[in-house]
């Protein structure tokens, strides 16, 4: 009798740690590294209905620094957050979009100095893209590991989202390496 409660403690234990009621969304970030992070990384922390800790979208790394792509990615998969309180929606939205709106301001004095390689562009190379927000790089990456990548440049016409005025916008900023 022991045993098996010994048993059902230990895989009550390993569920707990592998499945939570709302996984944090990250991009290449193990779910273990995520569970590692302290609550700062996160754009907010609250409390189900059940008491549960939610930490919701992850953007700092494990120092604190802010992960960019990481960023991007939460913005652009926000639609699937789930709330316990939904006025801490807005609340993680304005936090992330302050972050987001200074890398903007910054790569908009850069400039694109040469094409992007739509096959291997980064989250952060993907926003550099006129008319190109979170949510379409989350679409054009998502498309990338579905399908494989692009034949021509023509080809991120298939991915929702992109429709002929987007492409004819960004047609001479992407490039097929």
């Amino acid at each position: 009798m022991t045993k098996m409660i010994l048993k059902v403690f230990v895989i009550c234990i390993l569920f707990s740690m592998f499945f939570k009621p709302y996984p944090a969304c990250s991009l290449g970030w193990s779910d273990f590294a995520v569970r590692s992070l302290p609550d700062s990384s996160f754009a907010l922390v609250e409390y189900d209905k059940n008491g549960i800790k939610v930490r919701h979208l992850p953007y700092r790394d494990k120092n604190s620094h802010i992960d960019m792509d990481q960023l991007i990615y939460c913005l652009g998969t926000f639609a699937n957050e789930t709330w316990a309180d939904p006025k801490n929606e807005e609340t993680a939205r304005k936090h992330l979009g302050e972050h987001y709106m200074r890398f903007k301001l910054k790569q908009r004095k850069e400039g694109i100095t040469e094409p992007v390689d739509i096959n291997e562009a980064s989250l952060k190379d993907l926003v550099r893209l006129p008319n190109i927000g979170p949510v379409t790089a989350v679409k054009i990456c998502k498309y990338r590991e579905t399908h494989g990548s692009f034949d021509n440049v023509e080809g991120v016409k298939k991915v929702e989202g992109i429709g002929s005025t987007i492409f004819a916008g960004i047609r001479y900023y992407i490039k097929i390496h």
